[in-house]
């Protein structure tokens, strides 16, 4: 073979290995007419994944972990009215709900029941006249909306469906939109706004499946760690002959003594067919490092720190913390965009069930915990801070103590220990007694000494 057939065969099978690499990175393609994974099948991954099971549940559970805390100039009892109320109707197991049925199925309906005739639940929903009963929760699949949707631009359900049909038995209910809050995930046009839903799991489906696949098969690769191998002189003869339960007896026999005893007796055999044994053992190298870059490669994908998806501390450099700082701004992010709407929604009925006229305005705290030596340092860094300002006459006592309320400082002092702290300075003529009184005009420091 000539020199220039080699540089020829090279070059060819250069092209040849660059082509099948190109192929193979073409091979991924998004494309628009892939159909979404199935509901059957997102129902049947909340129930056999603990993965999925566990991002569903968690995240709902942390957007309702802590309380609302409302703000604005209003009576205290109105907080606590407000909160018997959300505890009578249950709205807590209601959002719950809600908010798992969207992030599972991409879609949700909550259905606000009201005491007014079946006939008018297709007609807008009149809160002076009617009263709250109770709300109910419909996943994807249990409700239909309507074909016709809202083309006022003007109002504020602006291409939204008029009514949601619900099948109840053998009955079809309409309920008006006005009686509904339906939470759809993913973006979508206005074109078609009468479609459902993205699911949470429909961008991460491809990168769940690998890691339960890949667990499985670690647990197949550990069972089969270590196999015994018996080398029985004449078995194909024996199984030819029909005597293949012999030979299932006699491997049977094996295993059990070996399991028993620990130890294993077989036939020496005959100098031309002999007898032995040989026992196969997995290597396990590399295994658990390809496992933990697929959690974290898992753990990217579902927007979720490796610590609170899968439970496992931090290593390395990292604390964790930064991580855990992003999950609870991502939890935020989705109260203010999921869980609002609906608890506006809900508050709609409840402020005109308990005759309550004051606009209130509320926020998310956050969920990140405390521990008690940090709620300790802190508290001391603002009492210090606070003690500082109200000494110097910058701040007033009640200013100080309402600005340690509003960042979580003082949680259990009421109106009435405020006005009395307060009162108690005036009446002293002191700023909460802290600090050296002067007199007005003096300057302030130890009394100057008049020489002899």
């Amino acid at each position: 073979m000539t020199k220039k057939n080699i540089v020829g065969r090279l070059n060819d099978g250069l092209v040849s290995l660059m082509t099948s690499l190109g192929e193979k990175i073409g091979a991924v393609r998004y494309s628009s007419t892939r159909p979404d994974v199935p509901d059957k099948e997102l129902l049947a991954m909340y129930k056999k994944s603990w993965v999925v099971k566990k991002y569903i549940d968690k995240t709902a559970a942390d957007m309702l972990k802590l309380p609302r805390e409302f703000s604005g100039d209003f009576d205290s009892t109105i907080e606590q009215r407000i909160r018997d109320t959300e505890t009578e109707l249950g709205l807590s197991q209601v959002f719950n709900n809600a908010l798992s049925w969207a992030s599972l199925m991409g879609d949700s309906l909550i259905v606000a029941v009201t005491d007014c005739a079946d006939e008018q639940i297709a007609s807008e929903v009149d809160l002076q006249g009617e009263d709250i009963v109770k709300f109910l929760v419909f996943r994807k699949g249990e409700y239909t909306p309507d074909s016709n949707i809202i083309t006022d631009v003007k109002s504020d359900h602006f291409g939204e469906p008029l009514t949601y049909q619900i099948d109840v038995g053998s009955k079809q209910l309409k309920f008006h939109h006005s009686r509904c809050l339906r939470t759809k995930l993913g973006r979508h046009s206005i074109k078609d706004r009468a479609q459902f839903g993205t699911s949470d799991l429909q961008a991460p489906y491809e990168h769940i499946k690998t890691f339960d696949t890949a667990i499985l098969s670690t647990g197949d690769t550990i069972q089969e760690a270590n196999v015994d191998v018996l080398f029985v002189p004449g078995m194909n003869n024996q199984i030819a002959a029909g005597q293949e339960n012999q030979v299932r007896e006699y491997a049977r026999v094996m295993k059990q003594t070996k399991s028993s005893t620990g130890l294993l007796l077989i036939d020496a055999g005959t100098s031309e067919a002999q007898g032995r044994y040989e026992q196969k053992n997995a290597q396990f190298t590399g295994l658990s490092d390809v496992i933990t870059k697929m959690a974290t490669v898992l753990a990217g994908a579902l927007d979720r720190p490796i610590t609170v998806l899968f439970g496992q501390s931090a290593s390395g450099f990292s604390s964790g913390e930064e991580d855990n700082k992003a999950y609870y701004e991502t939890i935020n992010g989705m109260q203010e965009s999921r869980l609002r709407p609906m608890q506006d929604f809900a508050d709609k009925f409840i402020l005109d069930k308990l005759s309550i006229a004051e606009s209130l305005s509320y926020e998310y705290p956050s969920i990140d915990s405390i521990n008690e030596t940090e709620e300790a340092t802190r508290f001391g860094q603002y009492a210090t801070g606070f003690n500082t300002l109200v000494t110097s006459s910058i701040l007033t006592e009640e200013v100080a103590i309402r600005e340690m309320i509003a960042r979580g400082v003082l949680k259990t002092v009421t109106e009435e220990e405020i006005a009395g702290i307060v009162s108690a300075g005036a009446d002293s003529d002191l700023w909460g007694s802290y600090g050296t009184p002067t007199t007005p005009g003096a300057q302030a420091g130890p009394p100057e000494t008049t020489a002899a």
